[in-house]
């Protein structure tokens, strides 16, 4: 119950992506409506340079800083193809001028000193074998001291019962959602080929990659969001 990870040899169209993977993933519109009056109230009314670690297809970049114009950004993916879809859906707009996306993993990104970082829909990639507290680490290690960390990820059921469960709610909404029956289950069915750890998995590794104040934001289905400080 990822975002939708699509063959990179059929990707949607850079006009159509933002639409297909709605369609699929549950309160997606409020994930990034919640991230930003999150980041609005913490950060300063000053310019802030924010971190967007899983920028492909640009999505990030461009519902946060369509409002806002002093915030500059910095996005990494390491899928080349959704970091060209960024930069094609970036280029044009008034985010040109304050985004970059780079083609790399966040633990090779020579930068450092941001005021937040955004994570959405990306560290349930990475598997927790110390990898993913490698990941979270990493991000931790280029933000401010105090700076925010808005994350949202999958996150198991408790218990199969109740995540099977959830895998039948999730292919029932992309259903509903316009999402022909066969790709909704397949979409469904990848959740078990993702990272997910449980909530308390998830809080335990943030706070041993230094994070501190970690506050829940939002929860849908099994996507669970979370503020925390570095």
């Amino acid at each position: 119950m990822a975002e939708t990870k699509f063959d990179e040899r059929h990707l949607p169209d850079a006009s159509d992506y933002a639409a297909v993977v709605e369609r699929f993933i549950p309160g997606r519109q409020a994930i990034f409506a919640i991230v930003e009056a999150s980041l609005l109230e913490i950060l300063t009314e000053g310019p802030a340079k924010i971190l967007v670690v899983g920028a492909g297809g640009g999505e990030e970049i461009l519902r946060l800083g369509a409002e806002n114009p002093l915030w500059s950004f910095v996005g990494v993916d390491t899928s080349e193809p959704m970091v060209e879809m960024a930069r094609r859906r970036i280029a044009g707009t008034p985010l040109a001028a304050r985004a970059t996306v780079h083609s790399t993993a966040i633990d090779k990104l020579e930068d450092n000193g941001f005021d937040a970082a955004t994570c959405i829909l990306t560290a349930h990639f990475v598997p927790d074998d110390g990898s993913k507290l490698g990941f979270l680490s990493a991000i931790h290690g280029r933000l401010k001291p105090g700076a925010p960390l808005t994350i949202v990820d999958g996150v198991e059921g408790n218990g199969e019962a109740q995540t099977e469960l959830l895998r039948r709610i999730w292919t029932r909404h992309a259903i509903r959602n316009g999402v022909a029956k066969d790709a909704a289950e397949t979409n469904a069915r990848n959740f078990k080929n993702v990272a997910v750890v449980s909530v308390e998995r998830e809080e335990e590794l943030l706070r041993a990659a230094g994070f501190t104040d970690i506050v829940p934001i939002f929860r849908g289905l099994a996507i669970k969001g979370w503020l925390a400080f570095a």
